[in-house]
C-alpha cells in the first residue's frame, strides 16, 4: 500500500476547506442570500422620518417674523475620540466651557449630549472631528419681539404647535413628512444614503398676517410702559383698518404671564364705550335727535330701585353732551325709547356675543343674553354698557361700523397664504357681513364722538394736528365668586382715527390701574402717544397722502368782523377753516376749494381793510417720538425730523443716525442730531 505523504494530507485538507468553503458560500448566497442581504441593510441603513421645514409667517409689508433654520445637536462618544487634542481646541472653538470639554473627554462615559442647537458653520471643525455625532433639527426662530409671541405663539422641542398663529395655521405651515434611509459606517456614524428618496419632503407655506410689526411694536412699547407707570395688572391696544378689517396691531400685557393673545381670549365688560351705539340706534329708528334734552337731576338719579349717578352733574343735557360728558342718566333716559329687542339687536348685528373668527385658537364668544334672560335692571345696565362682555377685538370691529359709514367688516389677521413654490392660495378682500347703521347715522355719531374729544372725557386723546373721534369707558371689574370689588376698574378709550376719514380704530384698554381709573384720563392719553408714534414711523399703515387732506386746519385770526366756531362748554373756540365761513357749507376739501376756484370767473380785486391779529397757531406740546430716518437722503431726512416737530443739527458721523436714537420721546421744538458726512 502507497504511503501517503504529508504534503498529500495537507494539500487534501485544503481541498475540503475549500470545497466546504464554497459550499457555505452557495447555502448562504443562493439559499440565505436574501436573509442575510436583509440584515446587512439593517445593520448598514437605517429609516427614519425626514421633515421638511416649516413655513414663515411673515407681517403685511413681508417682514420675516418667523423662520425656520437648520441647526444641530452635537452627541459625543468620548471612546471613538482620535485626537483628543484637537477634539478639545474644536470644542473651545465652538465656544463651549472648560467642564464640557472635560466630560466630552471622560472615557468613563459613552455617550454625551452637548447643550443647545448650533448652527453649522460655528461648529463645522467639530462635527469633522471622530467621535462627534450630528444631529439634524430644525428650529424655529422668532426675529420679532417677545411681546408678539403671545400672537405668533410657539412649537415645542418635537416642532408641533403649541399655540397662536402656529397652531391654528399649522396645516399651511407644516411641510410633509417621508420616511428616508440613510447610511452607517461601522462606527454607527452617518452617510448620504446611496439610495435616492422615493419621495422629496415639501417645505411648508408662508403666511403673511395683516399685523405691521412697525405698528405692533409701537403698540408693546406704550402698552409695557403705560402698565409699568399705572401698576397696572395688564392691558390690551387692538388696531384695526375700519375699511377692510385688517387686525394692524394686537399687543397684550400681563404681569401675570399669559401665553395666549388676550385681545380675543378675555372679554370685559365694555362700559360708557357702550354709549355711541345706544345713540346711533336711536338716531337710526328716528327716536331721538342731536339737540333733543332729557333731565339728568343733577348727577343722581334713582330707578327700579337702584342709585344711577353721573360724574358730570348737570340738570339736563342733550343726546349730544349725553356723549361728550358720558352722562349714564341721560343715556338711561334715551335708550328708554328702545325696546329690549331692539337694544339687543343692534347690539348683536355689531357682531357683540359672536367670536370674530380670525384664526386664533381659544376666542372668546363673549357675553350677550337675550332679552328673554334679562331682569328688571338689565335695560339699563346694558344702556350703560354692564352685563355683557366683549373682547377687545369684537368691540374695536363693532367701532369700525362707524368710522367707515356703516357697514360690519369681517376681521381678518391672515392676510395671505403661499405655497413653498410661490403659488397664493388665499387671499383676504374686504367683506361686508351687514350693514348696521346708515352713513348719515354714522357720520352724525363720529360728530358726537369728536366732541368728546375736544371738549369732553377725552380731552386728554386731543392731536393738535389731526382731528380725533373717540370714547372713553370706565367699568367696574367683577371678580368671579365675589361681584363687583371697590377699587377694581377698567379703563378704555376707543378713537377713530383721523375723525374725518378714518384709517385706524384704535382701542386701549388697561386692567385695574392704581390711583386714577377714569378712561378719559388712563386709557386717552395712550392712545395719542400711539397715534403720534404711528405718525413718526415710516411704516405705520397709514395713507400718508389722505392725511394730508384731513388735516386739521389753523384757526381763524380772532376779528369782529369774522364769524367764529361755537364756544365749548370749557371757553375752547372750535377751529374753522375759511371755507365753512357760510353756515351752509359743512365741509369743503382742498381739491374741492381748488375745483371751485377754476370753476369761478375772475372778477375785479377789491381790497378791504380789516382788524387783523396774528393767527393763533394750534400747537401740539406732548411729546412726541423721534422719527426712524435710517437710510434717506440728508435732505428728506431733515424734512422728516422737521415735519415731526424738531430743530435739526449736523453732526460729524455717528454709530446712529440720530441723537436721541429714533423712538425716543421729546418734547416738540427739541434739538435733534442728525449725523452728516461732508
Amino acid at each position: 500500500m502507497p504511503r501517503i505523504s504529508r504534503a498529500s494530507i495537507i494539500h487534501g485538507v485544503l481541498v475540503a476547506f475549500a470545497a466546504a468553503l464554497i459550499g457555505q458560500s452557495a447555502r448562504v448566497q443562493i439559499l440565505h442570500g436574501k436573509e442575510w442581504a436583509e440584515r446587512a441593510r439593517r445593520q448598514q441603513f437605517a429609516t427614519g422620518q425626514l421633515k421638511a421645514a416649516r413655513g414663515n409667517i411673515l407681517d403685511a409689508s413681508g417682514n420675516v417674523l418667523v423662520e425656520s433654520r437648520e441647526l444641530f445637536r452635537l452627541n459625543v462618544a468620548p471612546g471613538e475620540i482620535k485626537d483628543r487634542a484637537a477634539f478639545s481646541a474644536a470644542m473651545r472653538s465652538a465656544g463651549f466651557p472648560r467642564e464640557w470639554i472635560a466630560a466630552a473627554n471622560d472615557q468613563r462615559r459613552k455617550w454625551l449630549t452637548l447643550p443647545g442647537l448650533h448652527v453649522q458653520s460655528e461648529v463645522a471643525a467639530l462635527m469633522a472631528e471622530s467621535g462627534v455625532h450630528a444631529q439634524s433639527v430644525m428650529s424655529r426662530e422668532y426675529v420679532s419681539s417677545a411681546g408678539i409671541r403671545r400672537l405668533l405663539g410657539s412649537v415645542d422641542s418635537e416642532g408641533k404647535p403649541v399655540d397662536g398663529i402656529e397652531l391654528a395655521m399649522d396645516g399651511v405651515l407644516s411641510g410633509d413628512t417621508v420616511q428616508g434611509s440613510f447610511a452607517r459606517d461601522v462606527k454607527g456614524r452617518r452617510l448620504d444614503s446611496p439610495e435616492k428618496l422615493a419621495q422629496v419632503p415639501r417645505a411648508g407655506g408662508n403666511v403673511t398676517l395683516t399685523i405691521n410689526r412697525d405698528l405692533q411694536d409701537i403698540c408693546e412699547s406704550a402698552l409695557s410702559a403705560a402698565t409699568d407707570n399705572l401698576h397696572a395688572a395688564g392691558g390690551d391696544i387692538v388696531v384695526l383698518n375700519p375699511k377692510t378689517g385688517d387686525v394692524l396691531a394686537m399687543a397684550s400685557y400681563r404681569v401675570k404671564p399669559s401665553f395666549s393673545s388676550t385681545g380675543v381670549t378675555e372679554p370685559f365688560e365694555p362700559g360708557s364705550t357702550i354709549k355711541p351705539f345706544m345713540a346711533a340706534a336711536l338716531l337710526q329708528r328716528g327716536r331721538a335727535t342731536t339737540e333733543e334734552m332729557v333731565d339728568t337731576y343733577g348727577g343722581e338719579w334713582k330707578a327700579n330701585g337702584r342709585t344711577i349717578t353721573d360724574s358730570h352733574k348737570a340738570q339736563q343735557l342733550s343726546l349730544a353732551d349725553v356723549i361728550r360728558f358720558s352722562s349714564n342718566i341721560g343715556i338711561v333716559q334715551f335708550a328708554e325709547r328702545l325696546t329690549a329687542r331692539e337694544k339687543y339687536e343692534t347690539l348683536r348685528d355689531l357682531g357683540l356675543g359672536t367670536a370674530t373668527g380670525v384664526p386664533l385658537p381659544s376666542e372668546a364668544d363673549g357675553t350677550l343674553r337675550a332679552p328673554s334672560k334679562w331682569n328688571a335692571t338689565s335695560s339699563a345696565s346694558i344702556a350703560m354698557g354692564y352685563e355683557l362682555t366683549v373682547t377687545p377685538l369684537q368691540l374695536v370691529a363693532a367701532y369700525a361700523t362707524l368710522a367707515n359709514g356703516g357697514e360690519l367688516m369681517e376681521a381678518h389677521i391672515v392676510k395671505q397664504v403661499r405655497r413653498e413654490d410661490g403659488e397664493i392660495v388665499y387671499e383676504a378682500r374686504p367683506r361686508v357681513l351687514r350693514r348696521v347703521f346708515s352713513d348719515a347715522v354714522s357720520q352724525t355719531v363720529r360728530k358726537l364722538m369728536v366732541s368728546v374729544v375736544d371738549s369732553g372725557t377725552g380731552v386728554k386723546a386731543d392731536l393738535a394736528t389731526f382731528q380725533l373721534a373717540g370714547k372713553s369707558g370706565t367699568a367696574r371689574r367683577a371678580t368671579q365668586g365675589r361681584g363687583y370689588l371697590d377699587g377694581n376698574y377698567t379703563a378704555s378709550f376707543v378713537g377713530l382715527f383721523p375723525a374725518d376719514d378714518p384709517q385706524f380704530v384704535v382701542l386701549v384698554k388697561i386692567d385695574n390701574p392704581r390711583g386714577d381709573y377714569y378712561g378719559g384720563d388712563i386709557a386717552a392719553p395712550i392712545s395719542a402717544v400711539v397715534l403720534r408714534a404711528a405718525l413718526a414711523a415710516r411704516d405705520a399703515a397709514l395713507d400718508r397722502g389722505q392725511l394730508a387732506v384731513v388735516e386739521k386746519r389753523i384757526a381763524l385770526p380772532e376779528s369782529s368782523n369774522l364769524p367764529t366756531g361755537p364756544i365749548g362748554l370749557k371757553g375752547k373756540k372750535a377751529a374753522v377753516a375759511p371755507a365753512l365761513l357760510d353756515p351752509t357749507v359743512n365741509d369743503v376739501s382742498p381739491e374741492q376749494l381748488s375745483a371751485q376756484a377754476a370753476a369761478t370767473p375772475p372778477t375785479a380785486t377789491t381790497v378791504v381793510s380789516l382788524p387783523y391779529s396774528r393767527p393763533h397757531v394750534i400747537v401740539d406740546e406732548a411729546p412726541r417720538m423721534v422719527p426712524d430716518i435710517a437710510g434717506m437722503p440728508l435732505r428728506d431726512a431733515v424734512h422728516a425730523l422737521h415735519v415731526a416737530g424738531f430743530r435739526v443739527k449736523l453732526v460729524p458721523a455717528q454709530e446712529q443716525p440720530t441723537i436721541p436714537a429714533a423712538g425716543t420721546l421729546l418734547v416738540p421744538g427739541s434739538i435733534v442730531k442728525l449725523q452728516h458726512t461732508p
